[in-house]
């Protein structure tokens, strides 16, 4: 597949790229077939403090080998949160689904069922929740900065394409969204809680939430790369991640977590990223082009990628989505107040 063309046909809502736009470095979005319609993502995890951490990461490791066998998902990964909205700790699994239905049959079986409910009771010490998502692929895209990395969803994609010119200009993220030709993804309504008990809310997001995974993976960066890295681009990152952990509702974002990906054993590995709830996708683009928090990764990036180009061992990549109230739904129990989608609660 070749370049995405700059221009659609006609269509509402034209795209942003300047005219004869030729981008400072590649990127790649990931392919999953005509006969995908919609992928399906669930974060589960464990809310907790120093001492319950083995606990948090038994939960977890037992969340992950479920989705991967009974819930037969298509990719399962490990992460870390080491302060989140509440200053505690978190351990989450991460599970990818490309068939229909196939999230909701899992989490609606007896055998997730009776998992949930052994850590779910009220009065323990550590808090659990999930976060489940369905996204028509209209409302989803990813970008990568190798055509062969492989993370998150892209492990169930189905190739990668050329590289793409609709990337690194303000309003590119938003171009990359088919269902922007026809749609400017307004938000509509409040998150709503469902259900509510002693310590457990369920809640539904409102219309066209947006939702961010971007992360960066060093594994293979060495020496200059790697130094430079995390000298001029990290600082401005882990800056960026804490003001909307700590001051997002000054920019509509409900939740963000600064994660790390960790193996089985709970051991950290060289890859991070940030998982942020935006009320809208207008919300996420105006923190992204204006605020100096933003700015800051932006322009440090800016600097640092362009000295390596097609050489650059570190691979950077994101998954946004825009989603439709309807199939999407969070539960927390004995969970801090403002955790994830309970951070949406009253904006």
């Amino acid at each position: 597949m070749g370049k995405h063309a700059s221009s659609r046909g006609g269509q509402r809502h034209p795209l942003r790229m300047p005219p004869d736009w030729e981008p400072p470095y590649p990127s790649f979005m990931s392919e999953f077939g005509s006969g995908t319609n919609a992928v399906s993502m669930a974060v589960v995890g464990c809310q907790f403090d120093a001492a319950d951490r083995q606990t948090a990461l038994d939960f977890a490791s037992g969340i992950a080998l479920l989705m991967r066998g009974t819930g037969k998902a298509d990719h399962v990964d490990l992460s870390e949160c080491r302060q989140d909205s509440a200053g505690r700790c978190q351990i989450v699994a991460t599970g990818y689904w490309l068939q229909p239905d196939a999230l909701d049959g899992f989490f609606s079986g007896d055998t997730f069922r009776a998992y949930w409910a052994r850590h779910g009771t009220d009065g323990l010490s550590y808090g659990v929740f999930r976060e489940l998502f369905n996204v028509p692929m209209e409302r989803f895209e990813t970008l990568h900065s190798g055509p062969e990395h492989l993370v998150g969803v892209a492990n169930a994609r189905q190739g990668v394409t050329d590289p793409i010119d609709r990337h690194a200009y303000w309003g590119s993220m938003r171009d990359r969204i088919p269902d922007s030709a026809d749609d400017t993804f307004k938000p509509n309504g409040l998150v709503e809680v469902i259900e509510e008990g002693p310590n457990h809310f369920l809640v539904r997001p409102n219309q066209n939430l947006a939702v961010i995974r971007s992360g960066q993976d060093l594994t293979a960066a060495t020496g200059t790369e790697r130094a430079e890295y995390y000298s001029d681009v990290e600082p401005a990152l882990r800056a960026g991640m804490g003001f909307l952990r700590d001051e997002g509702k000054e920019v509509s974002c409900f939740d963000c977590r600064y994660m790390t990906f960790v193996d089985e054993t709970g051991q950290a590995t060289d890859q991070t990223y940030g998982l942020a709830y935006f009320r809208s996708l207008e919300d996420l683009e105006k923190w992204a082009e204006h605020h100096p928090s933003h700015l800051a990764i932006f322009n440090a990036f800016l600097e640092f990628a362009p000295r390596y180009g097609p050489k650059m061992q570190s691979r950077y990549w994101h998954e946004v989505s825009v989603l439709p109230a309807e199939s999407q739904l969070a539960e927390y129990v004995n969970c801090a107040a403002g955790t994830g989608l309970l951070g949406g609660l009253g904006q």
